[in-house]
């Protein structure tokens, strides 16, 4: 059975909703909700009947309410689950677009940037793709957490897509970055879908709530370095 991707699922999404005035479809809309996007609920439901007919797989009415964005479609597809844990949170940095972009896309500052991270270190790079290792300051406990990750950023929709290779607790963990132009500043975006292993010492509602406390704190912090630098 053939693999749905990004590109068969903008197919279907015009064959089952159409595209309503002013929406790019063909622009970077894997995160984007389908709300957003001018499909209601019943529109969703068929799309989700044009992927059973295509490829094969059942997307059930009680599904449909939990998929969201297209990510999570495909996904679903590619599964057979919604994706468990999911975090969706934003900031407003003050600073020129490069700036920001440059900063934040610096794996080998984020020791500086980021208050729990002890060390990065590049391990490869192949094109625009980093491959690296991330080394936490040790725990309430005392251990220490580390794992290898990968990120792609993509200048031109200053957008980030990334991912944990050594896993560790997770079962998998996704990461999208997205840095749109506001009035006010660059709002940076950081949307994260996982799934913990069952040996994991937290699960997936767990996750979530730490996940969106911590990222709060982080994203203050990174905000208030970029601004710094850009008012110097």
């Amino acid at each position: 059975m053939a693999e749905l991707t990004l590109d068969a699922l903008r197919k279907l999404m015009r064959e089952g909703g159409g595209v309503e005035d002013g929406v790019d479809l063909d622009g970077e809309i894997l995160h984007s909700s389908f709300a957003d996007l001018g499909y209601d609920s019943l529109a969703v439901l068929e799309i989700g009947a044009l992927i059973e007919r295509e490829y094969g797989t059942e997307v059930p009415d009680s599904a449909i309410g939990e998929i969201t964005t297209p990510h999570e479609m495909i996904e679903f597809v590619r599964r057979g689950t919604v994706t468990a844990g999911h975090t969706d949170n934003s900031i407003v940095i003050d600073a020129p677009m490069e700036l920001v972009w440059e900063m934040t896309n610096d794996v080998e500052s984020w020791p500086e940037l980021f208050s729990e991270y002890a060390s990065a270190e590049i391990l490869e790079r192949q094109d625009e793709t980093v491959r690296f290792r991330l080394t936490m300051h040790p725990d309430d406990e005392g251990k220490v957490w580390s794992w290898v990750s990968e990120r792609t950023p993509d200048p031109r929709t200053r957008t980030v897509n990334a991912k944990r290779v050594e896993t560790g607790p997770f079962e998998h963990m996704i990461i999208f970055w997205e840095y749109l132009q506001e009035q006010e500043g660059v709002r940076m975006r950081w949307v994260q879908d996982f799934h913990m292993k069952p040996s994991a010492p937290v699960d997936d509602a767990g996750m979530t709530d730490h996940l969106n406390r911590n990222t709060l704190v982080q994203m203050e912090r990174i905000k208030g370095i970029v601004e710094a630098a850009a008012a110097k």
